[in-house]
């Protein structure tokens, strides 16, 4: 009788692939391959947000800068960074009033609170830079900082031609929540800056900001 086994064995090979190319898989299909894809990235998509109120959202949407941030020339006007803010929404969400072509941006909360920088522009069309903290779960504003304003002198305060100029409040935060506040006379005579005073503040548990003293952390004052 004729033996019919390795027949048998070579056919059941052919089928399942056993015995070939070191019983390596056959390569994937391009289908395959595309569908291994999407399902890879759809894993690894992140998930959508969930937030707390529309004060929430609205904020945390705002563009985020950690510190320090310094004063630079022209930073009231440019507000490198800073996104968009309706005004109509800047008062009811900064508690911040009459500002126009407002700009805002998160920076980095201290401890528990919320801090944001809002810019604009005041009823004559000059910058203003405020500072703004909010409280910690309802996003509540609760007091907010100048940072940076120009004002005119009265014509009465002028004795002689170098007393014409302006004076400006500029700006430094440090990575502790240290603000350096430094109140500068800039001359329309010569071009000529004069320092008038610096103040430091910072911000309490409270979210309020408080004067420090010899600019070091005032830890009673937060308790005020």
């Amino acid at each position: 009788m004729k033996k019919v086994w390795p027949y048998l064995v070579l056919t059941f090979a052919l089928v399942t692939g056993w015995g070939c190319n070191n019983n390596q898989r056959p390569l994937p299909s391009q289908e395959e391959l595309m569908r291994e894809d999407s399902l890879e990235r759809l894993a690894h998509l992140e998930k959508p947000r969930t937030y707390g109120s529309v004060e929430e959202e609205m904020i945390m949407q705002l563009p985020y800068r950690t510190l320090p941030v310094t004063y630079e020339e022209g930073f009231e006007r440019a507000l490198p960074g800073f996104g968009d803010m309706p005004p109509t929404m800047v008062p009811s969400l900064l508690g911040v009033e009459n500002l126009t072509r407002t700009k805002a941006i998160r920076l980095p909360d201290k401890d528990s609170i919320h801090v944001v920088i809002v810019g604009g522009e005041d009823a004559q069309g000059e910058p203003v830079v405020k500072m703004v903290t909010l409280t910690p779960k309802t996003w509540e504003p609760v007091d907010e900082l100048t940072l940076y304003e120009q004002t005119e002198p009265e014509e009465d305060e002028f004795t002689d031609e170098e007393d014409l100029g302006a004076f400006r409040v500029e700006f430094s935060v440090t990575s502790r929540y240290e603000i350096y506040m430094q109140e500068v006379f800039q001359s329309y005579v010569d071009d000529s800056r004069q320092l008038e005073g610096v103040s430091v503040f910072s911000i309490g548990r409270d979210g309020r900001f408080f004067e420090l003293e010899n600019n070091k952390l005032n830890h009673g004052a937060e308790d005020d």
